[in-house]
């Protein structure tokens, strides 16, 4: 066998295939992917759980996180966290950003961590501070462009009580 036979991973990436089991601590700088299982602690720049894979114990993501499979006790994901269909999740999950695949399931606590500098925020402010004044939603149609004939809505404004006798 000569060594050209097999090409050489990529660097600071981990790839766990189905069928193969890992028990302790992982620490991944690029990506990490799993269709196996994993129980310990994780740490990754990004994850991919596939659907036959399975995380168990305090996962950190400094970046994205894509759930196809099940992960277990404690998620915390800096940024993106994804959860597609047949995905679970069961325990405390910390993110930046979610978004739920109907189909896939939450089991547990959720808190949502303070937006990363490099995010920017909401267009559109409709309960804004005091010292400033609400940006006028603009009328969309179902495409998301601009609609000349419809007006923009204005955000709700609280009625403060009757005093009826």
């Amino acid at each position: 066998m000569s060594s050209t036979e097999y090409a050489m991973p990529d660097q600071n990436r981990l790839y766990i295939g189905e069928g193969v089991v890992i028990k302790g601590e992982v620490a991944v700088p690029d990506t990490l992917v799993v269709c196996g299982t994993v129980e310990g602690d994780v740490s990754a720049g990004n994850l991919i759980v596939g659907e036959t894979g399975t995380l168990k114990g305090k996962i950190t993501v400094a970046e994205n996180a894509e759930i196809y499979g099940r992960v277990s006790e404690k998620l915390d994901v800096k940024s993106l966290l994804i959860l597609r269909a047949p995905g679970r999740v069961e325990g405390h999950i910390s993110y930046g950003l979610l978004q739920i695949e109907q189909g896939a399931s939450i089991a547990g606590g959720l808190s949502s961590i303070e937006r990363r500098p490099e995010q920017k925020p909401t267009k559109i402010d409709l309960y804004p501070k005091p010292d400033q004044k609400a940006a006028k939603p603009e009328p969309l149609i179902g495409n998301g462009t601009k609609h000349p004939g419809l007006a923009a809505v204005e955000p709700p404004r609280a009625v403060p009580p009757s005093s009826a006798p």
